[in-house]
């Protein structure tokens, strides 16, 4: 049985005809990228049966917890998203009448973002139907291997490579047969 997505099984094949020497470690990475994204359409499904994406989500866990409302760009720092992605989760959530925008009595440029009474009651009912599910993902594993596969990601996590910019790929140009960098 192979775990890996169909898109991940032609990387890992192609890196096993080049004879990479590194090809475990790609697969590793693969096999946790195919799990991400199993985990991630499944989330999704759950999500689109409450009308929801994960962006529109982590909005309303926001907005729940401020019941005086929050701004527009905190709320795009608070959810990590830039303020133009913000502005189109936000009419999709006014539009399902979970939240409102009010403008500022004193400063009309001040605009204030809470949820409705229908948001809320979504929020109560959704957070603890969404973090059951979340922590039956890994049910199945007995608790010291949890505990261990957690803490192995989380060294990962630290360690990880992707954050530092001054390491870029290289290739091979047959052209040239110099090895150079694609530019960050």
């Amino acid at each position: 049985m192979n775990l890996l997505e169909l898109k991940y099984q032609t990387i890992l094949a192609e890196t096993q005809r080049q004879a990479h020497p590194k090809t475990q470690d790609v697969e590793l990475c693969l096999r946790i990228l195919s799990l991400a994204s199993s985990i991630n359409r499944a989330s999704s499904a759950l999500l689109n049966d409450f009308g929801l994406s994960e962006g529109r989500l982590i909005l309303l866990f926001l907005l729940s917890r401020h019941p005086d409302g929050l701004s527009p760009a905190l709320l795009a720092e608070q959810a990590g998203v830039t303020r133009a992605t913000i502005t189109g989760l936000l009419d999709g959530l006014e539009q399902q009448q979970l939240l409102i925008r009010q403008n500022n009595s004193a400063d009309r440029r001040v605009l204030t973002v809470k949820l409705t009474e229908a948001g809320q009651e979504l929020c109560d009912h959704l957070l603890p139907y969404y973090t059951e599910w979340l922590s039956g993902v890994f049910a199945y594993l007995p608790e010291e291997l949890r505990q261990r596969l957690s803490s192995l990601l989380s060294e990962a996590l630290q360690g990880n490579v992707l954050e530092d910019k001054s390491v870029k790929p290289f290739i091979h140009d047959p052209h040239t047969s110099a090895q150079r960098s694609y530019p960050a």
